[in-house]
């Protein structure tokens, strides 16, 4: 199940971050987002800045639309994440 999030996603040089709390869907409980490592945010940022539906990573597919982290191998295993322009 793909979930939106409100967030910043225009273009620009942006850091991209995932939403690492145990159960990132639970409304009530709180996020921790965590900063991609600067070669995947890189990779993630030029994927978006082409527009691009989804980028592959070493792990996992980023879905831009659905603003979703999904695990190759375990379509069940799921982050929201979300970009920030970098200042």
């Amino acid at each position: 199940m793909f979930l939106l999030l409100e967030t910043n996603m225009a273009g620009g040089s942006g850091q991209w971050y995932w939403n690492a709390a145990p159960n990132p869907f639970v409304k009530d409980q709180p996020t921790q987002w965590t900063a991609y490592s600067p070669s995947d945010n890189k990779t993630i940022e030029d994927s978006f800045i082409k527009k691009a539906t989804k980028v592959e990573l070493t792990n996992h597919f980023i879905y831009f639309h659905e603003r979703m982290q999904v695990h190759k191998q375990d379509f069940n295993k799921q982050r929201p994440i979300k970009r920030e322009e970098k200042t």
